[in-house]
């Protein structure tokens, strides 16, 4: 199995990123339903005791809920030329405080490697061929400036990523509650 820890983009943040779906062409959007913010991503797991101590060291962590601020979107570029777009999640105290949290309690409990990649929160919004045209900059320039509204998470979600045609499917496997 593929894991990743994740929150959850629910509503009214999730309509309203899925409200910038077909406003660039050649764009592949991601289904509204697939929205969410990785906080660690774990790879492959294969047996049963690893799934155990994933689902030990994420049950132990205490928290508070967390406000997700959203910022402007922005774009990976990627060898070959096929682009992520993204929308971007305010780098709060509280937000990598979390995340650290959940790495610091999947390497204790779980074994897993250090996270070598700098937290970089955002929502994968879709993915299009390189825009050679200027397009991309315009789309960016012109939804940089378009307010969405703030959500509070309120639990951590392990998800196993499943592979098919186009984006892949996450489906959640367990959920963690926030501190009240």
């Amino acid at each position: 199995m593929r894991l990743f820890v994740a929150l959850e983009i629910a509503s009214p943040l999730r309509e309203a990123i899925a409200a910038l779906r077909g406003s660039l062409p050649d764009v592949r959007w991601v289904d509204p339903e697939s929205y969410h913010l990785t906080l660690r991503f774990i790879g492959e797991v294969r047996g049963r005791p690893e799934q155990e101590d994933i689902d030990h060291a994420l049950s132990a962590i205490h928290a508070p809920a967390c406000l997700l601020i959203p910022e402007p979107p922005g774009l990976f570029e990627q060898d070959g030329g096929q682009d992520t777009l993204w929308v971007g999640i305010a780098r709060t105290a509280p937000l990598l405080h979390l995340q650290k949290k959940i790495d610091t309690a999947l390497r204790r409990t779980a074994g897993l490697q250090v996270e070598r990649r700098r937290f970089l929160p955002h929502v994968t919004i879709g993915s299009s061929p390189r825009l050679p045209d200027g397009r991309m900059s315009a789309w960016l320039a012109h939804y940089a400036a378009t307010p969405l509204p703030t959500l509070e998470a309120t639990h951590l979600t392990l998800f196993q990523s499943l592979r098919g045609a186009g984006h892949p499917v996450y489906e959640p496997l367990a959920e963690y509650r926030f501190a009240p």
